[in-house]
């Protein structure tokens, strides 16, 4: 006698799938009772996030006038058509909308034996509830205050990584008893830890899109700081980021503190050579914070978690939810958002106690193990799954 066939779920993302949302990937991969598929408007790098099955709105061969028109209904963020297809099509007993705009114009298809979950993760929400700016940016916000209103009535389950994100959720209207925290997923068994002994050379580490949440300048500054005319390298991976910094503002900002000859500038680098750098680094230092426009990391960084799977110590900030996945004074050292001083007194602690490097990051390996690895995350998730169905 066979069993029955396992419920599918219907994942919906604009784009199949940036570099950086290797999270996402972790949980399509790693279900054991719930039977995935993929839905996007466009993909990129297929190759490092080989997932079947995928239906992909660009991939429609360019003859049929209904893609085109399905294009240009779902750039007005009103209506999803597209989206509403396959799940005719395919009928998925339940729907998981990545970002807001998304769960947002997957609404109209959720049902009563259909529930919808929708993941916010940090765009999504902190421009958005952040008051004040320019007309223009009162207007989006209006615009996806009402977009929201629409998902957080229909909507069944709001997934946030971390209690700062899902605080900003219950601000913008929605109703607490619908939030739930799912962290995000990290395969620790393909991150070997290295742990780094403390003694000189040193190597302190970067990561992100050159924009101002990512507070770059104060990284540099800090580390000029404490490791001036020091057998000490810091290296930085990203490049130019929308309404951000240029290279060449950071290589001004390194040149002008006396550390130009120290920095390295990587460019973007794909998922593997990225994980050899943080493989290969001392510590990593994340001086995260809000933008002028108000745009934050909603949850924490995903690079926070691999440095620690890594054995990696970190100096970052209280910013957002990193205080959630980096535990202050065990794991990394972590000062006010924006403090330039108090991110080079925690680097200067490292710098004076070679001890400290080993030591947070043996305790950052465990935490990592015990809160992140996706092994434990995915059964977590598929309860939540079932909860909401019934």
């Amino acid at each position: 006698m066979t069993g029955s066939a396992p419920p599918t779920v219907g994942h919906f993302r604009t784009r199949y799938l940036p570099l950086t949302e290797t999270f996402i990937y972790q949980y399509l991969t790693n279900y054991s009772r719930y039977d995935p598929f993929m839905c996007s408007l466009t993909e990129e790098n297929v190759d490092k996030f080989p997932f079947q099955p995928r239906e992909t709105l660009s991939t429609q061969p360019v003859w049929q006038p209904k893609r085109w028109w399905y294009e240009a209904v779902h750039r007005t963020k009103l209506d999803a058509p597209f989206y509403g297809e396959i799940i005719d099509r395919r009928d998925p007993e339940l729907i998981h909308a990545h970002f807001g705009p998304t769960g947002a114009a997957l609404s109209k298809y959720r049902t009563p034996d259909r529930p919808l979950v929708t993941t916010f993760y940090g765009y999504d929400t902190s421009e958005v509830v952040t008051r004040g700016g320019t007309a223009k940016q009162r207007l989006k916000r209006q615009y996806y205050l009402r977009l929201y209103r629409r998902l957080f009535d229909a909507g069944d389950l709001f997934l946030v990584e971390g209690p700062a994100m899902k605080e900003k959720l219950v601000r913008l209207g929605c109703p607490e008893g619908k939030v739930a925290l799912q962290r995000i997923a990290i395969d620790t068994d393909r991150i070997e830890p290295s742990y780094p002994s403390g003694e000189p050379p040193l190597t302190v580490l970067m990561v992100g899109r050159f924009v101002e949440k990512k507070g770059m300048p104060d990284g540099i500054r800090a580390f000029a700081s404490t490791f001036r005319d020091t057998d000490t390298e810091l290296r930085i991976i990203g490049d130019e980021g929308v309404k951000g910094y240029s290279e060449t503002d950071l290589r001004t900002i390194a040149e002008n503190r006396d550390v130009l000859d120290q920095v390295t500038f990587t460019g973007f680098l794909d998922y593997e050579a990225y994980l050899d750098e943080v493989h290969s680094c001392d510590l990593l230092l994340a001086p995260s914070k809000v933008g002028s426009r108000g745009d934050s990391e909603g949850g924490a960084p995903t690079v926070l978690l691999e440095a620690q799977a890594a054995g990696k110590p970190v100096v970052s900030t209280s910013h957002a939810d990193i205080p959630y996945v980096v535990a202050d004074e065990e794991t990394g050292l972590l000062s006010r958002p924006g403090d330039v001083k108090g991110l080079a007194d925690a680097l200067t602690r490292f710098r004076d106690d070679p001890d400290l490097f080993g030591e947070f990051g043996r305790r950052g390996r465990s935490r990592m193990e015990r809160r992140h690895d996706i092994d434990r995350l995915a059964p977590a998730l598929e309860a939540k799954y079932d909860r909401i169905r019934g």
